[in-house]
């Protein structure tokens, strides 16, 4: 028995399997952080985008209420006009406009209220996202 005390008081150092206990331990832990950098990177990311996407929106909806009632009947001309107002990004943004008259369900009625539906679509990690706002114009007296 007294042997072995000696024996084990005269090891000094790290051995092979303390060492790859310490490197295995190192590298799940280094893992762990480095994906948990990457998730929030990514989320920070789609946030600042989504942003951007809602900014932009947000204008369009704001150069609507100053227009006419009959100055957005022409969407695909409208639909240029305000890209480069706002200065959209075509590539990272693709804007559509359209509307719906009160009319087309309602045939009896006048011609004093459509629904504009905005939709912006961006491509964030190989998955398209589209964020879709509906807006309101009532034909004002003039």
């Amino acid at each position: 028995m007294k042997d072995n005390k000696t024996k084990i008081k005269k090891e000094k150092g790290a051995t092979g399997l303390d060492v790859a206990t310490g490197v295995v331990i190192f590298m799940l832990f280094s893992t762990f952080i480095l994906t948990l950098y990457v998730q929030i990177y990514k989320q920070t990311s789609i946030i600042k985008i989504h942003e951007d996407a809602m900014g932009y929106i947000i204008s369009i909806c704001e150069d609507i209420d100053m227009r006419n009632y009959g100055d957005t009947e022409d969407l695909q001309q409208y639909t240029e006009l305000i890209k480069t107002k706002i200065g959209l990004p075509e590539d990272r943004y693709n804007l559509q406009i359209s509307q719906e008259k009160y009319i087309s369900t309602h045939p009896d009625a006048e011609d004093i209220v459509k629904r504009l539906t905005i939709s912006i679509t961006y491509n964030f990690d190989e998955e398209d996202r589209v964020i879709t706002v509906n807006k309101i114009k009532v034909k004002e007296e003039e």
